[in-house]
């Protein structure tokens, strides 16, 4: 049964796909329309509902009375987590990862492509999967109870663990429950309040790839009738989700009970990691820097990590001029919002033009002065990290040559090693990595030029000649490598 709009209790969700972040500020009203949608369809047998209330009280532990609360009535669970504050929440979920167990070890019973294979069980199905989401603990089984260690095997009790951790021991043991027990026959909704509270950036961004694993791992027909729903206003969490294909996005408006989702711009999924954690941004300084293709990514990434911090970019990509031309205009509006001193760089292909470029709002824009950022291969600074001269390339081509006549790209090497100019606004692409191979270095090209990048500095400018400063273009090494500008801290009210 595939549903595409939920339309009970006066809630309205229109649009949606398997996962759907619902967006609003404090007091619009997210909470109340996801228990609204819960209330409703909770009434109607064509539906499989579970709701997660946003504030998760209790300890990880199981607890009797729950237990027996849970087993003499079917609703009573449904009941008390309609509140935002649900008390005992977790000793609930520690109870749910029974129920997980059983469940997964009856669907292992039942199915003998999975029962006959030796890798499938459900300490590395299931709990392994929990521990992922755990830095410094682990949950294991011992004998019938889940008990938490550390990593060196020390017994933590569960009212010891951080907030955070038992946050994501519940959370990721709610969404298990949720899919293990999914009902082929009915329509399943997972609604998730906040799951982002108390969890660190980092543990919002494990917890949705949790998520979307367990939904990619759906088969196409199980996938048309499940649906979740996230009430959040985490850009972490939103920056995480922002890559799924499976992802859609609404925004719920006070005393507006109508939310319709829509599928990610692609835009917004390529510039969307920039934006999950503004506190490390501001603390870093890492400045949005728009990239043409895979190629310059890997350069660039390359490159700030051999800088010693130096050079602070996120390469972002766009994968054509024709995209970046638009991203160049989506980030300059999108950063003038946010921050109070916007500022993003781009760079292009030279592709046999010099010809400088005017920035795009805060986005400052560069074109290389070669025609491809692999042209700096030849230039002296990267040979010499290989430790070689220009004369002692063309002497190891020369010889490469006598060897390899047969070869495809030969005549591109004569070219190169004969023009006066190294090929420097000419396409050689097909060579790059021979270029390394003949000069003896094992390294792949990104990573030659990566760290010749990083290594410029203020002494090594030269702006003429087969200098990689004259490659890169005198204004894109000045503010981007040896005195990059940095991005306003403040976000903008």
């Amino acid at each position: 049964m595939e549903i595409e709009k939920l339309d009970i209790a006066g809630a309205v969700a229109s649009g949606i796909g398997s996962l759907n972040l619902l967006l609003g500020r404090n007091g619009a009203g997210k909470s109340r329309f996801l228990r609204k949608l819960d209330q409703g369809l909770s009434k109607d047998e064509q539906f499989n509902v579970r709701y997660v209330s946003p504030e998760r009280a209790g300890v990880f532990k199981r607890n009797g009375s729950v237990i027996t609360n849970m087993e003499n009535s079917d609703s009573w669970l449904r009941e008390v987590r309609r509140k935002n504050q649900a008390e005992n929440f977790k000793a609930a979920s520690a109870q749910l990862l029974r129920d997980v167990e059983t469940a997964y070890l009856r669907r292992l019973q039942d199915t003998p492509e999975i029962r006959l294979d030796p890798s499938k069980n459900f300490y590395t199905d299931r709990l392994e999967r929990v521990n992922r989401l755990l830095p410094n603990i682990r949950i294991e089984q011992e004998k019938s109870d889940f008990v938490f260690k550390t990593l060196t095997g020390e017994l933590v009790l569960p009212d010891q663990i951080s907030s955070g951790e038992s946050e994501s021991v519940s959370l990721a043991t709610e969404i298990m429950f949720f899919f293990e027990t999914l009902d082929n026959s009915k329509f399943n909704v997972l609604l998730l309040d906040e799951p982002d509270v108390h969890l660190h950036p980092d543990l919002q961004a494990r917890l949705i790839h949790f998520l979307i694993q367990q939904i990619e791992e759906l088969s196409e027909a199980e996938r048309s009738h499940v649906t979740v729903l996230i009430a959040t206003h985490s850009t972490p969490l939103i920056s995480a989700a922002a890559t799924s294909d499976f992802v859609k996005i609404g925004t719920k408006n006070f005393d507006d009970d109508f939310v319709e989702f829509r599928q990610l711009d692609e835009n917004v999924k390529k510039v969307a990691p920039f934006f999950g954690h503004p506190l490390s941004l501001s603390l870093s300084n890492d400045i949005m820097l728009i990239l043409e293709g895979e190629d310059d990514e890997r350069v660039w990434q390359q490159a700030s990590r051999s800088s010693n911090s130096k050079i602070n970019v996120f390469p972002v990509l766009a994968q054509s001029v024709d995209a970046q031309g638009d991203m160049e205009q989506f980030c300059e509006k999108l950063l003038s919002a946010i921050y109070d001193n916007p500022v993003a760089y781009s760079i292009r292909d030279g592709d046999g033009v010099t010809e400088d470029l005017n920035p795009v709002g805060s986005v400052v824009r560069f074109r290389l002065q070669c025609y491809a950022i692999e042209n700096a291969l030849a230039t002296d600074e990267c040979l010499a990290l290989i430790g070689l001269t220009w004369g002692k390339f063309q002497q190891r081509a020369e010889n490469w040559i006598q060897k390899n006549d047969k070869h495809r790209d030969v005549d591109l090497i004569k070219m190169l090693i004969s023009s006066d100019d190294r090929l420097r606004h000419q396409k050689i692409k097909k060579i790059r990595q021979l270029i390394c191979s003949i000069a003896g270095s094992n390294k792949p090209w990104e990573v030659v030029l990566g760290q010749s990048i990083a290594a410029l500095s203020a002494q090594t400018i030269i702006n003429s000649g087969p200098h990689l400063s004259a490659y890169l273009g005198n204004a894109l090494v000045k503010t981007i490598i040896i005195s990059p500008s940095h991005i306003g801290a403040e976000i903008s009210n």
